[in-house]
């Protein structure tokens, strides 16, 4: 403490006053003088503050004595104070430490020398921007359905307006990509036919966001039916069968108005047709993945903890603090062999279906990351946050499913390593890819969603609901279009690359490799090396000639753009020579 120790007060020889206050601070038995000086007031105020009382005098150098003691204050001896950790601190501090370390790994795992490293994380990354962007809208959308058509309302309403919600979305996604490609024209859009990268681009990016959406308001759907079901295990997984059955038969419908829409008028089905219908079923097969790997894992929750999660797959604290490191385990576990199961389908039963094989191979990508998903959560629960479930466990979460994620993309890289991989098996790890990418976005949706919370409850200028919803779309306007300029691109022409190589797959499957005495069919003619290297030179020729073709497509365009232009101008001549003959005639009668 500052105890005062004199005070003294003189005048300096030019008349100007000077003021200063001592102190000995006492700390850990030592004395300290401190000397407080004040400038030196005007000679006018010299004069008045002579004649200040002796006590007026005394309450000022009291009052500077309490300011420099407010200013230099250190606690005594033997009761030093450690320095206090905000919850709030610690996990602002967490956001900023993983943020930069997460944005530099992608950077680098984006410019990785290995091909396949960095084609994978250029596929993770597009699905956890698509994904985080498409629960950021649906949870803005759903919020305001909540407040204001379902609060209040029984079970039977809540699944009648959930399931409506569903099919808007999915009526709103053949309308969109119909809109995208031409097929369903409107005043005022261009759908660019003259430019079909950038057709082809919007047509992506859109189907995978609307896709997702539609996709999670299937999950909001299915979910709160599983909530009205029999809580028994037997019951709850019933839900993901009749899942599937319902969005298929859905599909089915709608795949059947496409094709008449595309026949209308002349009969035929064009390239942009075409391109609308391919898009929008393996879209309607991401949806399927979502909503039915998250009703199975709900019931594999339920099996491994004994508790059912509510529709948004939440548990209430004092379960979600009861968690083992077992159950997290065993939840981990069955993603894994459902995987087993896959790759085992996949290398030993070559039969497949067109719309049932792509969408049994997204259900089992996504449930495993589902289960990976509540997995780590419930090992954070068991072992780090036992009581806090809020913000800092959820940044906590998103980190380490970020870690994990980028583990297994490297995992799947030195499986891509492998020579003469079925091509169906290839198609599985891309599809192990996206839901990765899904996992992560979740991951990160989640804090954000309890981010949004928090402001929620903190700014009241428009309502919980109105704030949730502005927030979601001002950050999905951020992240939409910078998505589409800078990773679109890159994702299609790794996609293009693929279907390539799918392909020359193909055609070297039917070119005749006959089967030797004793030998596989696989088996290779030429050493590694010079398939790597021929390949190589092939990739390259294709894509010159790809792009030589894309310049002469646009050459022609040009080229008839400018004879287009020329007849337009040969008629103006000739009216203009009409008119000028006509003018000539009526000169000649005036002249005579």
């Amino acid at each position: 403490k500052c105890v005062p120790f004199s005070a003294e007060v003189g005048a300096s020889a030019g008349g100007r006053l000077a003021r200063r206050t001592v102190f000995r601070r006492r700390r850990g038995g030592a004395a300290a003088l401190i000397v407080c000086a004040m400038p030196p007031p005007a000679p006018e105020l010299v004069r008045r503050r002579l004649a200040y009382s002796r006590g007026a005098a005394a309450a000022q150098a009291a009052w500077l004595g309490t300011l420099a003691a407010a200013l230099s204050f250190t606690p005594a001896a033997g009761a030093e104070e450690e320095p206090q950790v905000s919850e709030v601190n610690v996990g602002i501090s967490v956001m900023l430490l993983g943020s930069i370390g997460f944005m530099m790994a992608l950077f680098e795992l984006t410019h990785c020398y290995r091909k396949a490293m960095a084609k994978y994380s250029w596929k993770a990354i597009s699905a956890t921007i698509s994904i985080f962007s498409a629960v950021l809208i649906f949870q803005g959308v759903n919020g305001l359905v909540e407040a204001y058509i379902l609060e209040g309302a029984g079970e039977r309403t809540k699944v009648i307006v959930s399931f409506t919600h569903m099919l808007f979305w999915f009526v709103s996604l053949q309308a969109v990509l119909a809109i995208i490609t031409g097929v369903l024209p409107v005043k005022g859009f261009d759908p660019r036919f003259d430019d079909h990268e950038i057709m082809e681009a919007r047509l992506k990016t859109f189907a995978i966001l609307l896709g997702h959406i539609t996709g999670f308001a299937a999950i909001n759907a299915f979910a709160i039916l599983q909530q009205q079901v029999p809580p028994d295990r037997l019951t709850t997984f019933l839900v993901a069968p009749l899942a599937w059955v319902a969005i298929y038969g859905v599909g089915r419908i709608t795949d059947s108005i496409r094709e008449r829409v595309a026949l209308i008028g002349d009969n035929i089905k064009d390239k942009h047709e075409e391109l609308w219908d391919d898009e929008t079923e393996e879209t309607e097969d991401d949806v399927v993945g979502l909503a039915v790997s998250f009703v199975f894992v709900q019931s594999a929750r339920l099996c491994v903890s004994g508790t059912l999660p509510n529709d948004e797959g939440e548990e209430p604290r004092n379960i979600v603090a009861a968690h083992t490191l077992s159950q997290a385990i065993a939840l981990v576990l069955i993603g894994l062999f459902l995987v087993f199961c896959e790759a085992l389908r996949v290398l030993y039963i070559k039969k497949t279906f067109k719309r049932l094989t792509p969408q049994m191979k997204n259900i089992i990508a996504m449930t495993f990351s589902w289960c990976v998903f509540f997995g780590t959560d419930w090992y954070l629960a068991a072992t780090l946050f036992h009581q806090e479930q809020g913000m800092m466990k959820q940044v906590t979460l998103a980190l380490y499913v970020t870690v994990l994620a980028l583990m297994m993309i490297f995992l799947l890289e030195l499986l891509q390593d492998f020579r003469h991989l079925d091509h169906t098996l290839e198609s599985a790890i891309r599809a192990i890819v996206n839901a990765i990418g899904i996992l992560i976005g979740v991951a990160w949706e989640k804090a954000f969603d309890v981010a949004v919370a928090e402001v929620t409850q903190t700014v009241q200028i428009l309502p919980a609901q109105w704030t949730k919803l502005l927030l979601s779309v001002c950050l999905a306007g951020t992240v939409v279009p910078a998505w589409y300029r800078h990773i679109m691109p890159n994702i299609m022409m790794i996609e293009a690359e693929e279907e390539r190589e799918i392909e020359q797959s193909e055609e070297h499957k039917e070119g005749g490799i006959e089967e030797g005495a004793g030998e596989s069919l696989a088996k290779p003619l030429l050493s590694d090396n010079t398939v790597a290297d021929e390949a190589a030179q092939l990739r390259q020729a294709l894509e010159e000639h790809r792009k030589r073709v894309e310049a002469l497509g646009k050459e022609v365009a040009r080229v008839d753009e400018l004879e287009r232009k020329n007849r337009e101008l040969e008629e103006s001549i000739a009216g203009f020579g009409t008119e000028l003959g006509d003018l000539q005639k009526l000169a000649d009668k005036l002249l005579h």
